[in-house]
């Protein structure tokens, strides 16, 4: 290993060969395996096809006898209108049908009641086929009068009825101990009566024997462990090689809808008439299902085939598959060597050449590459002589660097001592415009006082008075701002001693807002927190923050509403303040937190109060963000850790 590991680091066709062949390998994995990729889907899709026709021959032989039911009841339609009244001739159009069509296990004629006065209990023709055990006997058909019974309950009766038009009924035991009936399970074609007055008169119902039926489903076996099974439209079993559950259970008997989504998705599929095909696993085993609608019913046949049965072919691909990549594998390798060794053979004589000129008029020689291959020789020559010249470029590179980053840093002050002159300046003229105007309100108002204290009434004098002492307390509210961002912004830490209730202090931040400005707002308080809710922080640092972040919505919400809104996690509690004002342009969104910042300089404020709000948060151990997705105006989020 260690002489193979050695020959691999001297020899250069060697390395290059295992470079080549690692990319020549990628390809050939990629393109063989894209290729099997193809050739899976084809072969899976020529196998669900060949089942798919193998499920079409089924529905159509299954639809023949079908449309032969249908078309023998429909041929004697005629005659039972014109002898409603003719009992014998009934019974005759029954034996008759039953007679005529052998895949027919019984036909029967009922009459309403009334149609035959005196019969109380109504009066119905039946005929059914009694097969015989010999083939060369022919089945015998009995016809009777059927005893009195209540037939207007049975779905035979009952849903052509209703609907008032011919339709196929779902499979149902009619078999009656002791009476002429058939002991099969039958499915019956129902055609609704009338007399020339369009009045209901009865229903001649025509029977097809559900073994019947499943022997003509199952006639063709395509695969091994292969079935065939029948859905009604409710989900019920009609064909099914358990015979327990014919009729008893549906397809969703039994089924969890968490752990198999693939059957409940099969039942749906088959019960609302769709064709297609589905991967569902049953028993613990994977099989592929081809469904599609029996047409003129509600019924749905279903192919149910294992997935290894149907894709065999898909299976012995991979047999072909493996052994011939590991033969590409081995001839890629090989070719590919002797190859490489070809190439690189003349490079040999170049390092021997360049190896003299290595050794020639430099004074100083580069340390020796650690490589021992061709390209390492080559790689120390060139070195010897490219020292001196890199040592050079280097100085001066390195010379260059530090004259750009200097001019760059002078750059760089000269524009920060710019913006801050210009904020400087900005600052002080909104500082000047924000005190300047309550002390002129106040002074004002003052002077009204002192000189028409006399002539005012005791509502203006209030008025006066609540004037002013809103505009003291703006004042005041700004001075303790510009006092906070002094502090706060030379703090590192602040104490985060106080027990809080979320709501109280949610309750003193509105009332401080409200103090502070006039406002045509609504304030909303939307708290999803019990009182009892309480945090450790700062109270004093946490209620300034909420009340700039109320004052800032009072202040651009001209019209609607502002709401806080109040909710906690197991880990964080969150103050959220949403209004309806103009919002904030999405360019500006990234600024707004910077300290002097304001998005309209011709607004009130002084540009301190997003940054006072973040830095605040930010040293309580929370976090201050703008929801970027809310477009009705503005929404700020504060959250704050849950800690007791």
């Amino acid at each position: 290993m260690i002489e193979m590991r050695k020959h691999i680091r001297q020899s250069l066709s060697t390395r290059l060969c295992l470079n080549i062949l690692f990319v020549v390998v990628l390809v050939f994995s990629l393109s063989l395996g894209f290729l099997y990729w193809q050739s899976r889907n084809i072969i899976r899709e020529e196998a669900i096809d060949e089942a798919s026709h193998v499920l079409d021959n089924t529905a159509l032989r299954v639809k023949g006898f079908m449309v032969e039911i249908e078309t023998a009841t429909r041929n004697i339609i005629w005659l039972v209108n014109l002898h409603q009244h003719d009992k014998d001739s009934l019974l005759k159009y029954t034996h008759r049908i039953v007679a005529n069509h052998p895949n027919t296990s019984g036909c029967s004629i009922t009459m309403e009641p009334e149609i035959f006065p005196g019969d109380e209990y109504g009066f119905s023709a039946y005929s059914v086929r009694f097969a015989t055990k010999s083939p060369d006997e022919k089945d015998s058909v009995v016809t009777v009068r059927e005893a009195k019974y209540d037939y207007y309950d049975k779905v035979w009766y009952k849903t052509p009825r209703q609907k008032r038009t011919a339709c196929w009924v779902d499979p149902f035991d009619d078999y009656n101990a002791g009476t002429l009936s058939s002991p099969d399970l039958i499915a019956s074609y129902c055609i609704p009566l009338y007399n020339r007055q369009e009045k209901f008169t009865g229903v001649i119902a025509t029977d097809l024997s559900l073994k019947r039926l499943t022997e003509t489903i199952t006639a063709e076996h395509p695969y091994e462990h292969s079935y065939f099974m029948m859905l009604g439209a409710d989900g019920h079993y009609f064909v099914h090689p358990d015979t327990t559950k014919l009729l008893k259970q549906t397809i969703f008997t039994g089924t969890d809808p968490r752990e198999h989504t693939d059957i409940v998705a099969l039942g749906y599929e088959m019960t609302n008439g769709r064709t297609g095909h589905m991967d569902v696993e049953l028993d613990g085993k994977s099989y592929i299902v081809l469904y599609r609608p029996l047409e003129g019913t509600e019924w749905s046949v279903a192919l149910v085939c294992p997935s290894n049965e149907l894709l065999r072919g898909y299976n012995r691909l991979n047999y072909i598959l493996l052994p011939l990549l590991f033969i590409g594998l081995l001839l890629l390798g090989w070719g590919c060597h002797r190859i490489v060794k070809h190439f690189v053979q003349p490079l040999g004589l170049l390092a021997a050449e360049l190896r003299q000129i290595g050794h020639g008029d430099y004074e100083k020689r580069l340390p020796p590459s650690e490589r021992t291959d061709l390209i390492g020789q080559l790689q120390n020559s060139f070195c010897q002589m490219r020292r001196s010249i890199s040592q050079h470029i280097h100085e001066a590179e390195q010379t260059k660097q530090e004259t750009e980053q200097r001019t760059t840093e002078l750059e760089q002050a000269t524009q920060l001592a710019r913006q801050a002159s210009e904020q400087k300046t900005q600052f002080m003229q909104d500082m000047s415009h924000q005190i300047r105007t309550p002390l002129n309100i106040v002074h004002g108002f003052s002077q009204v006082l002192s000189e028409s204290s006399e002539t005012l009434d005791d509502d203006e004098k209030r008025q006066i008075a609540e004037t002013m002492y809103v505009q003291t307390n703006a004042l005041d509210y700004m001075v303790s701002k510009l006092l906070t961002a002094s502090l706060i912004e030379s703090c590192q830490t602040i104490s985060t001693d106080d027990i809080v209730s979320c709501n109280a202090l949610a309750r003193m931040a509105f009332e401080n807002a409200s103090s502070l400005m006039t406002h045509t707002a609504e304030m909303h308080l939307d708290s999803h927190v019990s009182d009892d809710l309480t945090i450790r922080t700062n109270r004093h640092h946490l209620l300034i923050a909420l009340t700039e972040l109320l004052v800032n919505a009072l202040h651009f919400t001209t019209e609607g509403s502002m709401t806080m809104r109040i909710d906690a996690t197991d880990e964080v509690v969150n103050f959220t303040i949403e209004d309806t004002g103009p919002g904030i342009p999405s360019d500006k969104a990234d600024f707004i937190f910077e300290k002097f910042t304001k998005i309209d300089m011709f607004t009130e404020g002084l540009g301190l109060g997003l940054f006072l709000c973040r830095r605040v948060v930010m040293l309580m151990d929370g976090s201050l963000t703008l929801d970027p997705q809310y477009t009705k105006g503005s929404r700020f989020v504060v959250s704050l850790p849950l800690r007791h």
